[in-house]
């Protein structure tokens, strides 16, 4: 507690009693002057009040909060409302500066300051929760298909590629990232070994051999029955080749094996930029992605290709949940996460075996597929969202999704993913198993 402070108190309170009262104050401001000075994720989590106190000093450092300012531009922190002004946490200006994302505002001191907090701590997060050999990162006001788009759209600025190879990933928003920076996609065959739906490499290497001024972007995590691709050997093929690798790594952070696999990815090729999900990792509101890479140049060139200024709401609300987390509860959560997938597993095959189907043998770290052969599987997973079960992904025998062409089974997928309760799991199958049994 600021010693001039004390000394106010004490000179209209009892002394003791205001060394009381400053014991208390220490104790709640002392995790936030901590954070301030190292920027590091924090080990244990900070409660509600102290991120609201953090992020109402950061923002009352921005201009719009003078009392005294005279305010005559055309981008002043105006807003309509005070409920408004919280939907963004008090930071009306926003981020970054026209031609650079990370460029500090003369009137935004606070949300400047908020911004690098919200770039250190993230990064220092996902050092700490597995990639230790990345050197720098950001935290994106956009999700995942956008961030791959200006990662691409910077790539193409200063790598000069004109195309993306991109293993087959029946997903719209990475294709749509890749549109928007103006690239071409490359599709790479897939291919089915056991239940499995993998890369086929022999067609990655062949068209990396016939293409010119290109980048790989690879998958970690998706929908079984896609499997990883295997991007310890994908980023060895970009380093004999000396081309960009993107990694799609959309929820891996919550899984330690994956974590592993890209760590020993960036020691064994070229990797150059990670992409992650705020929503899906760290629990926050859809709209932010954090990116990380093995060289900081990437990450200022990231930077340097979003254009004008950008929304707080994202950055502060990734912010926040690191914080209200911390790297303590986070393990604990991925040590739950693991037992509820389990359980999953688990309850999916009781109901599999007695139905006549059978869990798919597919590696992934959230989500089983269970076959639904000979069953409309539309059908179930409309009862299913109906009987307001959210989130399973039911794929008919030869429809898109599987990331193949002609998989033999119709499916449905079930997530267990950070943050899923054991209720959760054993109500879905529960319901599940009523669908299919009746």
């Amino acid at each position: 507690m600021d010693d001039e402070i004390k000394k106010k108190l004490s000179d209209v309170i009892p002394k003791s009693i205001a060394r009381r009262g400053g014991t208390t104050l220490d104790a709640l401001l002392g995790p936030i002057k901590d954070l301030l000075n190292r920027k590091r994720f924090p080990e244990k989590p900070f409660s509600d009040s102290q991120v609201e106190m953090l992020l109402q000093f950061l923002s009352s450092m921005d201009s719009d909060k003078d009392p005294k300012a005279v305010r005559v531009g055309e981008r002043e922190g105006r807003v309509a409302s005070p409920l408004v002004e919280r939907l963004s946490s008090g930071f009306n200006h926003g981020i970054g500066r026209s031609g650079h994302l990370n460029a500090p505002q003369p009137k935004a001191a606070g949300a400047s300051e908020m911004q690098v907090l919200a770039n250190r701590i993230s990064l220092d997060a996902i050092r700490q929760l597995g990639l230790p050999n990345v050197r720098d990162g950001i935290v994106l006001p956009l999700a995942t298909g956008m961030a791959l788009g200006l990662i691409f759209a910077s790539l193409r600025r200063d790598e000069n590629i004109r195309c993306v190879l991109y293993p087959r990933i029946d997903h719209t928003s990475p294709k749509r990232g890749i549109a928007l920076a103006g690239l071409d996609e490359i599709p790479v065959a897939t291919i089915i070994e056991d239940d499995s739906v993998n890369v086929d490499m022999s067609d990655l290497e062949n068209k990396m051999s016939r293409t010119k001024n290109y980048a790989v972007l690879a998958t970690t995590t998706f929908f079984p029955p896609r499997a990883m691709d295997p991007v310890k050997t994908i980023a060895r093929f970009c380093a004999d080749r000396d081309v960009p690798l993107v990694v799609n790594n959309a929820y891996g952070v919550q899984s330690e094996n994956v974590m592993r696999e890209v760590m020993t990815s960036i020691d064994a090729g070229r990797v150059d930029a990670i992409v992650q999900s705020s929503d899906k990792n760290f629990l926050t509101p859809v709209g932010g992605s954090v990116v990380v890479s093995p060289k900081e140049s990437t990450i200022t060139s990231i930077a340097e290709t979003y254009a004008g200024r950008a929304s707080a709401a994202p950055i502060v609300q990734t912010l926040a949940s690191l914080l209200l987390i911390g790297l303590e509860k986070y393990r604990t959560m991925r040590e739950e996460q693991k037992s509820n997938f389990g359980l999953l597993g688990e309850k999916l095959d009781v109901i599999a075996s007695s139905v006549g189907q059978r869990v798919l043998s597919v590696s992934n770290p959230v989500a089983y597929a269970m076959t639904l052969d000979g069953l409309d599987a539309h059908e179930i997973g409309s009862r299913l969202f109906n009987r307001r079960v959210t989130g399973p992904r039911a794929i008919a025998l030869g429809e898109k999704g599987s990331c193949v062409d002609h998989y033999p089974h119709s499916y449905i997928v079930m997530n267990a993913a950070i943050g899923v309760t054991k209720n959760d799991v054993e109500g879905a199958t529960a319901k599940l198993y009523k669908e299919l049994s009746s």
